[in-house]
């Protein structure tokens, strides 16, 4: 049956190139680590229009960093650490 849909050895190692680099995808979207919705920090950190990205996630992170020293916001979890309780009350 394999065969017949993938009659040649190129066309066979493309399918499953393609199907490990789409599992690959996933798996890394899915173990990225994010914060809960309920945690929006604002920096409130003045920085320059054409400041460098290294330097406005600077002040983000140390936003962030004071939000979990107060309790504010939990740490960075696993995206997919809630996805066993969809469609629990």
């Amino acid at each position: 049956m394999i065969s017949r849909l993938f009659p040649t050895p190129r066309r066979r190692v493309t399918a499953v190139l393609t199907v490990t680099a789409a599992v690959v995808a996933f798996a890394s979207w899915a173990l990225w680590p994010v914060y809960d919705s309920s945690c929006v920090v604002y920096s409130g950190a003045y920085t320059p229009m054409n400041a460098p990205k290294a330097e406005n996630d600077a002040a983000a992170g140390r936003a962030h960093d004071k939000a979990l020293a107060d309790g504010a916001c939990g740490p960075k979890r696993a995206r997919f650490r809630h996805w066993t309780q969809w469609g629990q009350p």
